[in-house]
């Protein structure tokens, strides 16, 4: 019996370096009967999947995606997916409404959520920071702010839930089903607004687009950024602060200059990928890594173990700054790589930057272990701290 038929969704949630490490060296594309599909491991691997979307299709069935959140611009190939992007894109570009709200909106949103706590002398910053300001930004930027971000990220937590059922627990994707109606709700009744009073918005954009989206694309997509476009910087958050406090060198290079941070936040999102995996499906037999896949497997690259791959990283576990080997996989490749992936750094940069401007003294709590968990959306499930107050 191979590893990979050992492993389960349970390890890979709880701890999936170690497992990963091990496929990607003895068995680098293998097939993981607790998933139902092939896991890809290695860089090369990977990056040929997304090279060759003729064989390696994003339109699959089964779709985790599609079931929970409709057919979306990552469950399609190009040409169709290229139309989904043009319409979505520019409000999450420097250019568009993400550019203005960086600018002018977030350093004062993680200013006022800081001053809130302040005066406590600690706090988990994951729950009431780091979640307040993904949500809260994502809305702002489409236009759904009037929820709140606490609803916002409730449905980002029910999508996710659907999404990540590798298992296939008919319990879970109801979740994901009752958050996606919410999200269905909010988005068609907001677009009824936008349509009898225009206001500047990501979702004014999508429904003015000269590709003409249908109010059922604009849905489903917007459900999609919501499900990746916050836990990404949400965790990315939670990392890039519980690294600038376990390592004093690397905080002080970030803080000395906004490049500085840039880099950091770069490197910490290649060293941990908050978001996992990418799924595609073969057109018909073919060859990846030495391995014959039949037509129709469902095949996963694992974009957190192509980010540790030390045939493309040296020393892959170590966060270096300064690393030259080239881009990473944090927001995936290709054709499918994350529309919002500047605005997703920006609110990490700024997120993590404000907390050690505002708080002197910020350390770790004493007694705080930070504990990752997930597979497919990974991060700490605390990173309590104190300060000088």
């Amino acid at each position: 019996m191979s590893y990979a038929a050992a492993i389960t969704a349970e390890e890979l949630d709880r701890d999936p370096d170690p497992i990963l490490a091990r496929l990607r060296q003895d068995e680098p594309v293998a097939w993981v009967p607790a998933l139902r599909m092939w896991l890809v491991t290695r860089w090369d691997d990977v990056q040929a999947m997304e090279d060759d979307p003729g064989t390696f299709s994003a339109a699959t069935e089964p779709s985790f995606l599609a079931r929970t959140l409709g057919d979306n611009m990552l469950t399609q190939d190009p040409p169709a997916c290229t139309r989904l992007q043009r319409a979505s894109k520019p409000p999450f570009l420097r250019s568009g409404r993400s550019g203005g709200f960086v600018e002018r909106e977030l350093p004062a949103l993680c200013d006022g959520l800081i001053a809130g706590f302040r005066e406590r002398g600690g706090t988990d910053i994951m729950r009431g920071y780091a979640d307040a300001v993904s949500a809260h930004s994502l809305a702002a930027v489409l236009g759904l702010d009037a929820h709140g971000w606490a609803e916002v990220w409730d449905w980002c937590e029910g999508l996710c839930t659907g999404v990540a059922n590798f298992g296939r627990d008919p319990e879970l994707y109801a979740v994901g089903e009752r958050a996606a109606a919410r999200v269905e709700d909010a988005v068609r009744a907001r677009l009824d607004e936008l349509r009898a009073k225009p206001e500047a918005s990501g979702l004014l954009h999508m429904l003015r687009a000269e590709e003409n989206l249908s109010a059922a694309e604009i849905v489903n997509n917007v459900r999609l950024m919501i499900s990746g476009g916050i836990n990404e910087p949400r965790d990315g958050i939670g990392f890039v602060v519980w690294t600038m406090l376990t390592d004093a060198g690397l905080r002080e290079r970030a803080l000395d200059s906004p490049a500085g941070m840039r880099r950091l936040v770069d490197e910490v999102l290649r060293r941990y990928t908050p978001v996992g995996t990418i799924t595609r499906q073969t057109t018909r037999e073919t060859e990846l890594g030495g391995v014959r896949l039949p037509a129709g497997a469902l095949v996963s690259g694992v974009l957190r173990a192509a980010n540790l791959d030390p045939a493309r990283f040296r020393d892959p576990e170590r966060i270096d700054p300064g690393r030259t080997e080239g881009g990473n996989a944090a927001f995936a490749l290709g054709a499918h790589r994350c529309l919002g992936e500047w605005l997703g750094r920006q609110e990490v940069r700024v997120g993590a930057e404000r907390l050690f401007r505002n708080l002197p003294g910020l350390r770790l709590a004493p007694d705080e272990e930070v504990e990752l968990h997930g597979f497919e959306f990974r991060g700490p499930k605390t990173v309590r701290v104190t300060w000088d107050a």
